[in-house]
């Protein structure tokens, strides 16, 4: 038994089918082959093509905050310099453990440029916070109304930062020469701890 396909007789069906079968058979071919080309070859392209235009649009955007950075570059450096120059007088006003000594001298010579009587002057324990510690300290003072008042204008204007809080104030002599006052209260000043501790 022999096994073939006969092509000149299945041509010859073919031809003998009406034409509305032959051109039927032919449009459905023609759909097979658009759909297969669409579903097999067409879309996974277009999935491509569209991931690439997404890449490149995000590239792109990229690449523009790149250039907006580089076309203000000596500005940002300007800006970084200035905070570098503040950060820096920051904290000449922050004075650490050893800078507080010079602080208390520096307290002491105020009072006696103005004739006050600085009586004692004692350190409290500091209180934390994130990147400074406040360093409170006891200040007894002695002197005249208006040589107390110069006192604290000149505390007021150290390069360090002292916030002079509640002062009870009481007189100790009171003369024709003048008053005597005593004033007794809480100075607070501040210190700067580092990234270590305010981590």
């Amino acid at each position: 038994m022999e096994l073939g396909f006969d092509y000149e007789q299945r041509m010859e069906k073919l031809v003998r089918l009406p034409k509305s079968v032959r051109l039927g058979g032919i449009a459905a071919l023609l759909v097979a082959g658009l759909i297969g080309y669409g579903f097999f070859l067409y879309q996974p392209q277009a999935v491509e093509v569209s991931q690439r235009l997404e890449h490149a649009k995000a590239l792109q955007r990229k690449l523009a905050s790149v250039r907006a950075v580089a076309a203000n570059l000596a500005e940002f450096e300007a800006e970084v310099d200035a905070l570098q120059v503040d950060f820096k007088r920051a904290l000449r006003q922050l004075p650490d453990s050893k800078q507080f000594d010079d602080l208390l001298r520096d307290i002491s010579t105020a009072g006696k440029q103005v004739g006050v009587t600085i009586k004692s002057i004692e350190r409290e324990p500091e209180v934390p916070h994130d990147f400074y510690a406040e360093v409170p300290f006891q200040l007894k003072v002695e002197g005249s109304y208006h040589d107390m008042a110069r006192f604290f204008e000149r505390v007021g204007i150290l390069p360090r930062i002292v916030n002079v809080g509640e002062f009870e104030v009481e007189v100790l002599d009171e003369s024709q020469a003048g008053t005597i006052l005593r004033a007794e209260g809480t100075a607070t000043t501040f210190r700067f701890l580092g990234e270590k501790a305010s981590v």
